[in-house]
């Protein structure tokens, strides 16, 4: 058959790619949009982005972990504060109180068996109201000096109350650590043992310690710094264990309160610190800081700056004994006796207050406190090593999974899948905070996840549009736009590797085309083409059919593919018979044109073939044009039958199978024959119309009908009597065509 120029044409707009590089390519760009935010997150969890806002981000969710889930506390540990509160200051005078007073205030705990005393105060003035204090207010006058010589003579310079009873009691003095200035020569009343690399380089550094008076700190048991920062929020999460004090290129470690509290009590003189690359720590080579600090017997996980991420309880009245209490001898003795007791500042007019994760204003040494609390109670809050490595195995697990899901199945699925996914990590990190207190990171996976799936979805979106895009322009050629539109919203239904389905086919030619092209030259053949096939395949369409080709002035269309048709046999019915009904205005239109061109007019006919069969359909042809299409034998015996009409005098002819199918129609029995390339006999059968429409006669005409297709089988002389009482019947005279091709057997 030969191709037409709208074939043609059709063809070289095929593109020039294969479906599998297609989907590989559309798969690809999906698979990118989606990995892009995974590379991102990749990058945060392995640590090369640790931004303060990540940090900030984290902080968030630990501390919301602290709210759900704080520390809970026990009135049995071991931990006292002894706070300085506007009712001790009311009672005993302004702050700070004369050393004999303080003196006073360590007797009495020292005198009811408390364990460690420690001042979260630093005693760096002398007494205002002792002798020395009063003589360095005198002017140096020689009277000062004979003053002095007297006072020295009768032992009132000596150390106040408060030096003695510091040198009785196991007292730990605090002291404060500044960023300016020169380093101190500082007391040293410990021991320290490291173990890996140096602690000095990762521990939080300071130049200068101002410390308590030099016969105070010569008396105290143990001297410890009760310096605290918050982070950028100003909320104290961890608490310092030990400093970098003095040169930054050499200086000393020295403790912190809660660490000399610890170790006081316990009576030990040595610390132990364990950093990276110490023996059962495993670094790599890496220098990632301190990892672990012993306290006598409490071994203590830090983080890589020495520092413990504190649990805290929140303010528990128990745990407090105003001062006053101490003084009047009104606390209970129980409360002191072997227990850590920490003294600090409770009064508003001192200002010592800090911001938790709990509490907006705490007193300070609470922190100390709960710190000491925490490492009594066995209890621990750490970001453990292994914590960036699982989340990045956790974060690239589910983002691969995600991407998988949304390259392979439907948004809904990705979504939801993402959701299991937040919700399973969220759980998991809950987990390991409250039983093994562990601090995971939901935030980064979480975040990366979102991020994967929203991008990957955009991606999948975009990659749906263009597959969108490709059904249209490939299928925009042979079905109607409603049903592109199916196909482009679900292409599930769509089979383009083919498949075997049951279809209905018509073809269609016009009569006399080769004469008729030798009075036209080329445009006026273009022009009775497009006046023939825009109404035809305007019918063809709106009946729901698949234009397949044009064959010159043929064409051939089929039903219930690639998109299921329900009754297609009826729908091809139907457009055959709405292009037979527009051959008169397409004739009256040629009519026209021949009378302007001053030829004779050669009037349309046409004849159409149905068949209802099993074909194969599916994209055909080579990896660089294919066209969508159907094989097999019901596409032949569709061809003969139109090409039969001219034979039977009828313009549609159908099959057996037609027949059978499209119930909604009435059909005219023509009898058997012989069909190109067929070895048997096909029966066939002329559509009339529409069974809605059925004329009152048409069962009388089909009765005598009947009769003479059975005389057909007789004698000639039994058919031609046959013939003639049927043409004498009143009803038979709109079905006359019916009977011409019997006539003509007759006369042969």
């Amino acid at each position: 058959m030969a191709t037409s120029a709208a074939d043609k044409e059709r063809q070289a707009g095929t593109p020039r790619q294969t479906g599998i590089w297609r989907r590989l390519r559309m798969w690809l760009g999906g698979a990118v949009w989606a990995l892009a935010p995974l590379a991102v997150g990749l990058y945060v969890a392995s640590g090369l982005l640790n931004t303060n806002v990540t940090d900030r981000l984290r902080n968030i969710v630990f501390d919301q972990y602290q709210r759900w889930s704080p520390r809970p506390w026990n009135p049995n540990l071991p931990v006292r504060v002894i706070l300085i509160d506007d009712e001790s200051i009311a009672r005993h005078g302004q702050w700070p109180w004369p050393h004999d007073k303080t003196a006073e205030l360590i007797n009495r705990l020292a005198g009811a068996g408390a364990a460690v005393i420690g001042f979260d105060i630093v005693f760096a003035d002398r007494d205002r109201l002792a002798h020395s204090a009063i003589l360095e207010r005198l002017p140096a006058l020689p009277e000062r000096k004979a003053l002095e010589r007297a006072m020295t003579d009768r032992g009132l310079l000596k150390s106040d109350a408060l030096e003695a009873a510091v040198k009785k009691a196991p007292v730990v003095m605090g002291y404060v650590l500044a960023r300016d200035g020169s380093a101190e020569k500082t007391p040293v009343k410990w021991g320290i043992a490291k173990a890996g690399d140096d602690p000095l380089q990762f521990l939080p550094w300071y130049p200068r310690a101002i410390l308590p008076l030099p016969e105070l700190a010569k008396a105290a048991t143990g001297l410890g710094s009760f310096n605290m920062a918050g982070d950028q929020d100003l909320l104290v999460r961890r608490v310092p264990l030990f400093f970098h004090l003095g040169a930054k290129d050499g200086g000393m470690i020295v403790p912190s309160l809660s660490a000399e509290a610890l170790r006081v009590a316990q009576r030990a003189s040595t610390y132990v610190l364990k950093s990276s690359n110490a023996s059962g720590e495993t670094a790599f080579g890496e220098h990632t800081g301190v990892v672990a600090a012993r306290i006598g017997a409490f071994e203590i996980a830090t983080g890589g700056d020495g520092t413990v991420r504190v649990h805290f309880s929140g303010s528990q009245p128990r745990r407090h004994i105003p001062a006053w209490k101490v003084f009047d001898g009104s606390v209970d003795p129980a409360e002191i006796a072997g227990r850590i007791i920490l003294v600090g500042s409770g009064a508003s007019a001192l200002a010592d207050f800090r911001s938790t994760p709990l509490e907006q204003s705490v007193s300070g040494v609470d922190a100390h406190a709960e710190l000491i609390e925490q490492v009594v109670s066995g209890i621990k809050l750490i970001r453990p090593d292994f914590a960036r490595g699982l989340e990045f195995v956790i974060l690239c697990f589910g983002a691969l999974l995600l991407v998988v899901l949304i390259a392979t199945t439907r948004a809904l699925t990705a979504g939801l899948f993402t959701l299991f996914l937040l919700v399973a990590i969220c759980a998991g990190s809950w987990f390991a905070f409250v039983h093994l207190g562990y601090l995971i990171d939901p935030l980064v996976p979480g975040v990366t996840w979102i991020a994967t799936a929203a991008v990957g979805m955009v991606g999948a979106y975009r990659k749906t549009e263009r597959e969108k895009q490709f059904v249209r322009q490939a299928f925009s050629r042979y079905l109607s736009s409603d049903l592109v539109e199916q196909i482009a919203n679900d292409p599930a239904q769509l089979s383009l590797g083919g498949e075997t389905r049951d279809v209905t086919i018509l073809f269609s030619d016009a009569r006399d085309f080769t004469p008729r092209s030798e009075q036209l030259d080329a445009a006026g053949v273009v022009r009775f083409l497009n006046a023939l096939h825009t109404p035809f395949t305007d019918a063809v369409l709106r009946h729901r059919g698949t234009i397949d080709k044009y064959i010159g002035d043929g064409l051939m269309a089929f039903w219930n593919a690639p998109l299921l048709v329900e009754g297609h046999a009826n729908h091809a019915c139907a457009a055959a018979l709405e292009m037979l009904a527009t051959v008169p205005d397409i004739d009256a239109l040629l009519a026209e044109d021949a009378t302007a061109r001053g030829a004779p007019h050669m009037p349309l006919r046409i004849g159409i073939g149905i068949n209802t069969g099993e074909v194969f359909v599916g994209n055909m042809g080579s990896d660089q044009r294919f066209d969508y299409s159907i094989v097999g034998d019901p596409v032949n015996v569709a061809a003969r039958l139109e090409s039969a009409t001219k034979e039977f005098a009828v313009p549609i002819l159908v099959s057996e199978s037609v027949r059978q199918e499209a119930t909604d129609f009435l059909f005219v029995e023509l009898g058997a024959a012989g069909l190109k390339g067929k070895t048997t006999d096909t029966s066939v059968f002329a559509l009339h119309g529409p069974v809605s429409k059925k004329e009152p006669g048409f069962d009388a005409f089909l009765a005598l009908h009947h009769a003479v297709l059975e005389a057909a089988a007789g004698t000639a002389d039994h058919l031609a009597a046959t013939l003639s009482a049927a043409r004498a019947h009143p009803q038979s005279a709109p079905y006359r065509r019916f009977y011409d091709r019997l006539e003509r057997m007759t006369a042969q």
